[in-house]
């Protein structure tokens, strides 16, 4: 009987090997990788420099936002209500000095009652003059009658009757000078009155704000302008009571303006609010700083403000980093040659350090160097600065 072909000891043997020398070469090349993983494993320890946490003195920052305001600010309100705007002579930006004219309202129907009051004044001053010239010539007369009456010349009755033509003239022109008086103040109170036509400033400054146009009706309510005194800007925001406490009139202060691209100034405090607000439990801080052509009523302030200092125990600050999408700080620590993820706390700043106010102890061991390699159980080892 023939052998199949397949069966052939030749055949069948060549195959054989062939199975053997493949299996043997799969054996060789799982033994070559479980080397390099090893050898790999070896070479991805990450070289790191550690430090341990240490007691230091923080200063103690208090912040606010605010805007910026100008120092002085005049609503600048007419006193007449209900009177038609004749004239607007300033507009915004306009800078003016104190007094001058701002708006004129129509005051058409005060003038025949100036003119009048007048009138009556001259009429007032004619009749005291009338009065004076009367009284003069009474008076003569009498000093007349009363030397004849000593000369015995003229009875006593004739002396008394000139007497009382004098006290009647005397009389007269105390009238008369009431009347005058009165007139005088009835004109005076009418001028005061048409001043009120005339819109001026209070202060001098910049005109921050125009309110009124010819022909609109003056209020004795709304502002008709601001105007702003801007030689120094100030800016306020509320303290909480604990920083609060620590603020003194005329403490330094920093304000960065983001408008100017971060730009940062000096000020200080000039006044300090005497009740802590029981609500919100914080008190109102206002500072000024001088101000120049940059600086507008309006800007966005950061002030930054020191409150004194305390001891805590400090990280470096190049050990910290920040868990994405949470704002979590954390740290990592070096644990059996391991690297260890840390959730920290953390409280006052300063250049090189932040306050470790939870999640650490004096004791530990935190990596000082940044690398994407180091993440939770990364082996790690630990070299010397």
């Amino acid at each position: 009987m023939k052998i199949p072909e397949y069966l052939n000891p030749r055949r069948f043997g060549l195959v054989v090997l062939l199975a053997l020398l493949f299996l043997g070469l799969i054996v060789f090349r799982g033994f070559q990788q479980r080397r390099l993983d090893q050898k790999a494993v070896e070479v991805e320890k990450v070289a790191v420099r550690v430090a341990v946490p240490q007691t230091r003195t923080f200063t103690d920052k208090v912040s606010f936002v605010g805007n910026l305001e100008a120092e002085e600010q005049a609503a600048v309100v007419a006193k007449l209500p209900g009177k038609t705007v004749l004239k607007v002579l300033v507009d915004i930006g306009t800078p003016v000095r104190a007094g001058q004219l701002l708006a004129v309202l129509d005051d058409s129907q005060l003038r025949p009652q100036v003119a009048q009051a007048k009138a009556s004044v001259a009429k007032a001053q004619a009749f005291l003059d009338q009065a004076k010239t009367q009284l003069e010539t009474v008076q003569k007369d009498y000093e007349r009658y009363d030397q004849l009456y000593s000369e015995k010349v003229i009875s006593g009755q004739q002396l008394d009757h000139a007497r009382g033509q004098f006290n009647l003239a005397s009389a007269g022109q105390r009238l008369a000078g009431r009347q005058l008086d009165e007139a005088r103040s009835g004109l005076r109170q009418l001028e005061i009155t048409m001043g009120y036509h005339e819109i001026r400033s209070p202060i001098s400054g910049i005109v921050a704000g125009r309110f009124i146009d010819p022909g609109d009706t003056s209020s004795a309510e709304k502002a008709a302008f601001l105007v702003n005194r801007q030689e120094r800007v100030k800016v306020a925001g509320a303290v909480p009571e604990a920083g609060f406490t620590k603020l003194r009139v005329g403490q330094a202060a920093t304000v960065v303006l983001d408008a100017l691209g971060g730009r940062t100034v000096k000020a200080k405090i000039v006044r300090l609010s005497p009740v802590i607000d029981p609500a919100t439990r914080t008190g109102t801080a206002e500072l000024v700083l001088d101000a120049d052509r940059e600086l507008k009523p309006g800007m966005y302030a950061k002030v930054t403000l020191d409150a004194g200092s305390h001891r805590g125990l400090g990280g470096p600050r190049e050990a910290v980093s920040t868990i994405p999408g949470t704002g979590q700080k954390r740290v990592f620590l070096v644990r059996e040659g391991r690297a260890e993820s840390r959730s920290i706390a953390t409280g006052a700043e300063s250049r090189e350090y932040l306050e470790v106010t939870e999640g650490l102890s004096p004791e530990d061991a935190v990596i000082l160097t940044q690398s994407v390699r180091i993440g939770e159980g990364a082996p790690v080892e630990v070299v010397k600065p």
